[in-house]
């Protein structure tokens, strides 16, 4: 069954090879609205079985139909019609940067090109420098813009894109003078997945600074360089793109390549409607000629009318209407942390002892933290049982008093395939917090996991489901269940679930955690460290929770110490 973002793609596709066939601009644009709503919306395949998929911003009844053909089969019929006149291989085409639509299609009709190998082969055999209006720059413009779609089909995990563009900032700090800086696009809206990397600055001497970000040394290749703008190339496949502009645009600027695009899609059509037009070079007023330029985004957002928008929330979904209204939430922020319920340590599968985590969460300024070392679950040999849990309480006394910090004792407990727990109830009630997880079994289906972890959630010592799709973005897509019925059930019990920090999981994702919230369910934001180093991956949770649209009050670890027990002991006395 495809995901969210397969059918987004899918409806992608559609749009393309729509305007490839002469559609109306309205007609092919809207199936672009509607895969940035499909993008950020629950799972599809519940809200098409609860016949709710029509209310989705920008879904009528012709697009609500191919959903549905998507969701059920795979395929949708307007998709294979397209593709009877387009191969689906020309969206490769389309990808490389300078082709268009005509373009496309005149290479299709005329020289038979169908795919990136057929152009490559083309430009490759000197097939091409005869055609009107294609001269030697336009061809070598192409093979960058080959390099660099291929670059962009290989996406990049957040965090590791994130450590990229910090170097690429030092990079251009330690060179020509330069004002404000920032990184932009999908890294700054905090999406799990990067395909580029867009880079913002204001400086007096913008070829310089251009020059100087060309020859960073972690360059493979340069696939454009202009006055005020460049793009280049990693080995690896990851392409950055760099902007500057006098810093008096700054706001224009961030906001502008800050997107997404169906947000700036949004943005440009209501401030048309005010006679207005919105660009990264400042806010046209249609009717006397005068530009509103700003400092910063702020300034952007107040001249259209409207509440500020914070990144995370730039998707193209109900933003601007709550903006408008100024009814955005106030989102959850990293300061607003008073603790973290997930890390391991050597008396499971950790890399530093009780001892070094106790003092790096310290050092974080927690008021609390948890150790939630591994349970024995799958016969790991690195699992802990009530002997030695007993024994790790007199090691969390002495730390915890130690450096100041009241270290809670918990388990990473394994959820068994029938929904019960690897300990004895009379052992986790010892516990002050219980993480309950899958790790094993995954391959259950749809039903039976639905049912294993309402049962987990029906455990009175369960605090927190942890990382509850069990996706991972280095081996797994993880599991699937019926949102809806866990969520429901968390709600009802008192159970929390988690918003898993580690690079690898970033789960829940923000579209189920937007999700569960409408449930009344409360989410925990944690770092799943195994190591100290690992503590600061709780940022990406909070990234994800931001984008789900999470205030203070949604979240577990934003509430004193006092209420976590009160949040414990409520569950735990409830039955």
């Amino acid at each position: 069954m495809l995901s969210n973002t397969e059918i987004a793609k899918k409806l992608l596709e559609i749009r393309t090879l729509m305007e490839m066939a002469g559609e109306s601009f309205y007609k092919y644009m809207a199936y672009e609205k509607a895969a940035a709503s499909v993008e950020n919306a629950p799972p599809l395949r519940d809200l098409v079985a609860a016949g709710e998929h029509l209310k989705l911003p920008g879904v009528g009844k012709s697009i609500g139909a191919a959903i549905e053909q998507l969701v059920t089969s795979g395929g949708a019929e307007q998709l294979d019609l397209l593709y009877q006149r387009f191969p689906p291989s020309l969206i490769e085409v389309l990808g490389v940067s300078g082709i268009g639509t005509k373009t496309a299609a005149m290479l299709f009709t005329e020289y038979g090109i169908a795919s990136l190998a057929d152009l490559e082969a083309a430009i490759a055999a000197g097939t091409l420098t005869s055609v009107p209006r294609l001269g030697s720059k336009t061809i070598e413009n192409w093979k960058r813009g080959i390099l660099a779609y291929k670059g962009r089909q290989r996406r990049t995990p957040l965090p590791q894109a994130l450590a990229i563009a910090r170097q690429v900032v030092a990079h251009l700090q330690a060179g020509p003078p330069l004002e404000r800086l920032a990184f932009a696009g999908s890294l700054r809206r905090a999406e799990v997945t990067v395909g580029d990397i867009d880079i913002v600055c204001t400086s007096q001497h913008a070829a310089d600074v251009i020059g100087h970000f060309a020859q960073w040394p972690r360059a493979e290749a340069v696939l454009a360089e202009g006055p005020t703008k460049a793009s280049i190339w990693l080995s690896g496949g990851l392409q950055i793109d760099l902007r500057v502009l006098p810093d008096h645009l700054y706001g224009n600027l961030l906001q502008h390549f800050t997107g997404s695009r169906e947000h700036n899609i949004k943005l440009r059509e209501y401030a048309v409607r005010r006679n207005l037009r919105v660009s990264e070079n400042g806010i046209l007023n249609l009717e006397n000629g005068e530009v509103i330029t700003c400092t910063d985004e702020e300034g952007v957002y107040a001249a259209l009318g409207m509440q500020f928008i914070p990144p995370e929330l730039r998707s193209g979904l109900d933003e601007i209407e709550l903006a408008r209204a100024r009814t955005l939430p106030v989102l959850i922020q990293s300061a607003d942390l008073r603790g973290d319920f997930h890390m391991h340590t050597t008396w499971s599968d950790g890399d530093d002892t009780l001892e070094a985590m106790t003092a790096a969460a310290a050092a974080r300024g927690y008021e609390y933290h948890a150790i939630s070392d591994h349970s024995r679950g799958r016969a790991r040999r690195f699992g802990m049982g009530a002997d030695e849990l007993r024994r790790q309480r007199e090691e969390i006394a002495a730390a915890s008093a130690r450096y100041g910090i009241r270290t809670l004792q918990a388990s990473e407990v394994d959820i068994l395939p029938d929904g019960s727990l690897d300990l004895d109830d009379d052992v986790l009630a010892e516990l002050d917090v219980v993480v309950a997880s899958v790790h094993t079994a995954t391959s259950q289906s749809r039903e039976q996991m639905t049912e294993r972890l309402i049962r987990a959630c029906q455990n009175r010592y369960v605090t927190i489901l942890g990382h509850p799709t069990g996706r991972r973005f280095d081996s797994s897509r993880g599991y699937e269940f019926d949102y809806d019925a866990v969520f429901a059930a968390a709600a009802r019990t008192g159970t929390a679930l988690e918003i898993d920090g580690q690079a690898a999981r970033l789960d829940l994702p923000a579209p189920l955690a937007r999700l569960a919230k409408s449930y009344g369910v409360t989410l925990a934001l944690d770092s799943d460290a195994h190591r100290t180093g690992d503590l600061a991956a709780i940022e990406f949770a909070v990234g994800q929770a931001r984008r789900a649209g999470l205030g203070k009050a949604d979240v577990l670890n934003a509430r004193s110490l006092d209420d976590v027990l009160a949040f414990v002991a409520r569950k735990r006395n409830a039955a």
